[in-house]
């Protein structure tokens, strides 16, 4: 069976002009090898500058490695044309370097443009995807305001909405619960489990090791560039795998917490 995603040997490094000449630049993914299948939602974590939004923006063919390949469901996602790669995979930014003049509803609209037909006119069903979307992502109360009217948590249900609309079968999220409110963040990832249960596939980047701890089927956790554990939650979101990376800040625990299990915790020092 034909994974959702997967990645060989990818490899890539920013530019960096202030590096004197001949001098290698550091990358920020390094040689990562994944697979993701249909019904998974993994979640990937590591400290600050681990790679992990670069990493998401090569699976999404935004930028292209410099080495290395990644494939869509059998696809190569650099070979495909921009209108079928937004039909497979939807990436969801931390937010927007720029706010649009537009309402929420037109921007989520945009999240239709592997759908729309020949002219790029919007149909009735383009419509009613829209409107699906931010009835899922909680945000079809301000369909009508400007983007820059909405607060931080506002404008990254909207961020995800918009992908929602895409319908692609594999989503690739980069923070979505900040900003959020705890009751969001919950629906947030409720909401993406459910759809990777319904067939999609979904790689997450959070900094939440909670929320990981209770909706993942995998774990991911970066360092430098590099995937140095990959497994279920249980075996990843240990001290003995997570203290070499983030360093003696993190308490660990299991049961009570009104019953959610396993956690993690930032600890003072």
């Amino acid at each position: 069976m034909v994974n959702a995603l997967e990645a060989q040997g990818l490899a890539f490094a920013w530019p960096d002009e202030s590096a004197p000449e001949g001098t290698a630049a550091r990358r920020a993914v390094d040689g990562i090898d994944l697979s993701l299948a249909h019904g998974e939602l993994a979640c990937v974590i590591g400290p600050n500058g681990a790679g992990k939004s670069t990493l998401l923006r090569l699976l999404a063919g935004l930028c292209a490695p410099d080495s290395g390949r990644v494939w869509i469901e059998g696809d190569e996602v650099m070979r495909l044309a921009p209108r079928e790669r937004a039909r497979r995979v939807a990436l969801v930014p931390q937010g927007l370097e720029t706010l649009p003049q537009v309402t929420v509803e037109t921007f989520t609209l945009g999240g239709r443009y592997g759908h729309l037909g020949r002219f790029g006119q919007a149909r009735h069903e383009d419509h009613a995807a829209v409107r699906s979307a931010l009835a899922e992502a909680d945000a079809a109360d301000f369909g009508k305001r400007l983007l820059a009217q909405l607060s931080g948590g506002q404008r990254q249900r909207v961020l995800l909405a918009r992908a929602l609309a895409q319908e692609a079968r594999v989503l690739l999220v980069d923070e979505p619960t900040n900003s959020l409110d705890p009751e969001h963040q919950l629906t947030v990832f409720d909401l993406l489990a459910r759809l990777c249960r319904e067939s999609r596939a979904g790689l997450v980047v959070t900094h939440d090791l909670n929320l990981a701890a209770q909706y993942a089927t995998r774990v991911l956790l970066l360092q430098a560039g590099r995937v140095v554990a990959d497994g279920a939650p249980e075996v990843v979101l240990t001290r003995e795998v997570l203290a070499p990376v983030y360093g003696d800040v993190l308490a660990f625990g299991e049961g009570g917490l009104g019953g959610i299990g396993r956690y993690v915790l930032p600890r003072r020092r």
